[in-house]
């Protein structure tokens, strides 16, 4: 939930990325079509609180407000879309040096949200025969983020 905005924020900010992809054509969920290529989606694929008793030590706190998760675990992929391969091994390159090992402290996004890590799980080519008359390779990427959720209503 909040893993979106922080995936554009940081790919929008990395020079050596939008060198080579500008930021307009980094989509979330799908891309604009038609869009050519090089392009970008990213997209969540899970979210998953940690489940604890809150943030509060008050016994009498009430559940529904004090209690609530503030550590969420977000899985994203991140697809890249190009019709030469190197450049899309060049491209995710880029978006790892952008995002592999991240963290941040809560003004950096929001005084809502901090980024506790961003950890580079995996990645798997692809190639779609129907694009264009030539096709086009893609490259899909998952990261494991975690975010710090901090509660305002304490």
């Amino acid at each position: 939930m909040y893993s979106g905005a922080v995936i554009f924020q940081l790919l929008a900010a990395s020079s050596g990325l939008t060198t080579i992809v500008p930021s307009t054509k980094i989509f979330a969920v799908r891309a604009q079509q038609p869009t050519n290529t090089p392009y970008i989606v990213y997209r969540e694929i899970a979210t998953v609180p940690l489940n604890t008793k809150g943030d509060s030590t008050d016994v009498n706190a009430n559940p529904r407000e004090k209690q609530r998760s503030i550590l969420d675990t977000a899985t994203v992929s991140i697809s890249v879309f190009d019709n030469r391969y190197d450049k899309v091994e060049s491209i995710a390159v880029e978006i790892r040096n952008a995002l592999d090992r991240y963290h941040t402290s809560p003004s950096a996004f929001s005084n809502t949200i901090s980024v506790d890590s961003i950890v580079f799980e995996s990645a798997v080519d692809d190639f779609d025969e129907d694009y264009g008359d030539h096709g086009c390779y893609i490259k899909h990427l998952d990261f494991t983020i975690r975010i710090n959720r901090i509660l305002t209503n304490k």
